[in-house]
């Protein structure tokens, strides 16, 4: 079987790559040999594409790329996939009605985004795939993409329980039963590349190993002239020459990268005791989603100027927007009097707290209404650039 095989083959190149520095994996295969297939999806940034007009609805807009590669000489090298789901919300405003989430197997609604494209192997040349229409789909492939675009929250807490802090490494295990939740297998590879380039010599140096190659432009297996061998010599001679000041650029780099990545879970964990254990509604759990971590300089220049105070080593910039239409109307037959109208107002507290580097960051939004909640905070409520 495919499955098996590829873990064999996985298993000592898995054992000696860094994945705790890299949330990419290969999340997908299928095809017989000599049309095989191999997915990745770099789950480090699902990028919210909700259009502001659907924002507080019931339905938002998640981007995720994923790598497609191709065994298959009729196929192109690889495709870079900017897909597009509809997702469910989870909360609501007033934390009912919350829309029912799809089954495991339920048919996705996706589309092809922009700036999409593939590596053609007839010349090794880029080409832009189009952007597509939504549409419905059910391909195992598109449903796990579904699911890991639909539920960054959980994938990302999933890689923090896998991450032992103590021996830096990662234990597939705690991932696998996070994912289980959300309806995903446990045949993920955490991987340490990030580059379509890097999934393409994944697939034909380690899991297709030692399969030829197709090779219609020669690029992959010719050889290089005197002059070409010549200048790689002098080439590798440089680069030898500088190998111990890389190596330790590169030490020291992971080293920052790991330090970085505890410094923003540390700052999650607090905001988080922050937020509490209340239940948000709609308006704050969208907003909190798109602001949290964001500077101070980011929500002025973004909401204008706050009132503000300090606490208890916290900050909170309030803005309100109010409307008010109301009016008094007499009946100068009877003389009785009453009022008509519309009075709305809408509160918005974003709250601070420092960094490990002392940035005051935004660890909670709050929100609260009197009168007609959606249309004050509907019209009020920003998202940064």
């Amino acid at each position: 079987m495919l499955q098996t095989l590829i873990k064999k083959i996985l298993f000592c190149f898995l054992c000696i790559s860094t994945p705790a520095f890299a949330q990419t994996a290969l999340f997908h295969m299928q095809g017989e040999s000599g049309d095989r297939e191999m997915y990745f999806a770099d789950f480090r940034v699902v990028s919210d594409r909700t259009p502001m007009n659907m924002i507080f609805g019931p339905i938002s807009v998640k981007e995720l790329d994923v790598t497609a590669v191709y065994e298959s000489e009729a196929k192109p090298e690889y495709v870079l996939m900017r897909l597009q789901f509809e997702c469910m919300v989870k909360h609501t405003f007033d934390g009912k009605n919350i829309p029912k989430q799809p089954g495991f197997n339920d048919p996705v609604t996706m589309r092809m985004a922009e700036n999409s494209y593939m590596l053609r192997r007839s010349d090794l040349k880029s080409q832009a795939v189009p952007s597509s229409e939504w549409k419905k789909a059910n391909s195992p492939m598109l449903l796990k993409a579904a699911k890991i675009a639909c539920n960054d929250d959980v994938m990302h807490s999933a890689v923090k329980a896998a991450l032992n802090k103590r021996t830096e490494q990662f234990e597939m295990e705690k991932f696998n039963k996070k994912i289980n939740k959300i309806g995903l297998p446990s045949d993920f590879y955490m991987v340490s590349y990030s580059t379509p380039p890097e999934f393409l010599d994944f697939a034909w140096q380690v899991a297709w190993w030692p399969k030829k190659r197709p090779d219609p432009t020669g690029r992959w297996s010719s050889y290089p002239t005197k002059k070409e061998w010549a200048e790689y010599q002098k080439k590798m001679a440089e680069l030898e020459g500088g190998i111990q000041s890389a190596a330790q650029t590169i030490k020291e780099d992971l080293e920052a990268n790991l330090a970085d990545m505890q410094a923003e879970f540390d700052f999650k964990d607090e905001a988080a005791k922050v937020q509490g254990k209340r239940k948000l509604n709609r308006y704050e759990v969208n907003l909190i989603q798109v602001w949290l971590g964001k500077t101070e300089a980011d929500v002025v220049r973004k909401m204008g100027n706050p009132a503000v105070n300090e606490a208890g080593n916290m900050r909170f910039l309030d803005y309100a927007n109010e409307f008010s239409n109301k009016s008094v109307v007499m009946d100068m037959k009877s003389g009785a009097a009453w009022e008509e109208g519309i009075y709305s107002r809408c509160n918005f507290q974003f709250i601070f707290i420092p960094d490990k580097s002392s940035a005051w960051r935004v660890a909670d939004v709050r929100v609260w209404a009197e009168g007609d909640a959606s249309f004050t905070c509907s019209g009020f409520a920003e998202v940064p650039d």
